[in-house]
């Protein structure tokens, strides 16, 4: 299995795919909103992710399509946006992403080596499920199904919880949503709340943060899963275990 993290108008996903295209693979959201350092124009993105689209419409059973927060911005416009959101290229990202609702899907899962891996584009965090869904109520293994079941239902109540944000990324919750949680705030916790192993994208590091029980993979390159649930590199070098995630370390907030 091949994850792509954060595209953010960049092409490294078609390297990653090259002579893998019959793999699964899964991108963990964020498409467009490029980085103004990275020489990346809003219209090369939008170019880049027509290109991602249609790379899904041409391995439909293999390739997922995950939804980040400068995703949802365009999705829910009027709920909330993300920072270098494209006003200009407004109308068409919209009707791109709403001609095609039926090719994304919040969160993914799989069972991999006997575990069960959750893939997201941030942490999800239990407290948020409680506020959305009821303390309680979603504690099962059909949540991932509940959730991407209301995301195609476009539930604007959805798109107020997506938009549920922490003081680390400018918001005023104690905690962020499944497409905003910051890595700041998860750094205390260790077992998942679903599944038995959690992997996320959103905060952009210099190098992935791999646990025990979950995985932070914003590094502008893809990533391998072998048959052991292992996360390698693409050359199939094992990505090193990290005691716990530790808040010391650098990263680019978005």
């Amino acid at each position: 299995m091949i994850v792509l993290p954060d595209i953010h108008g960049r092409t490294f996903w078609k390297e990653a795919v090259k002579d893998r295209e019959n793999e699964e693979i899964v991108f963990l959201g964020d498409y467009l909103d490029p980085y103004t350092d990275e020489n990346i124009s809003p219209e090369d993105a939008l170019e880049n992710f027509k290109e991602i689209i249609e790379f899904k419409k041409q391995h439909p059973n293999n390739v997922i399509l995950l939804v980040g927060n400068h995703d949802c911005a365009y999705f829910y416009h009027g709920v909330g946006n993300a920072s270098r959101f494209c006003w200009y290229l407004l109308r068409d990202i919209e009707k791109l992403f709403n001609d095609n609702i039926k090719l994304f899907q919040l969160a993914y899962e799989k069972e991999i080596a006997g575990k069960r891996f959750i893939f997201s584009h941030a942490y999800i965090h239990k407290l948020w499920l409680d506020d959305l869904y009821g303390k309680g109520r979603w504690r099962n293994k059909s949540i991932i199904k509940r959730l991407n079941k209301d995301f195609k239902k476009m539930l604007y109540g959805l798109g107020f919880a997506l938009d549920c944000t922490s003081c680390y990324r400018g918001g005023y919750e104690s905690y962020g949503s499944m497409v905003w949680a910051d890595i700041r705030e998860i750094a205390l916790f260790q077992e998942p709340n679903i599944g038995d192993y959690n992997i996320f994208g959103h905060t952009q590091l210099i190098r992935p943060i791999v646990t025990e029980f979950k995985a932070c993979l914003d590094c502008r390159r893809g990533f391998l899963i072998n048959d052991d649930g292992k996360i390698c590199e693409l050359n199939g070098t094992e990505v090193p275990l990290d005691k716990k995630l530790k808040s010391k370390k650098k990263y680019k907030f978005d």
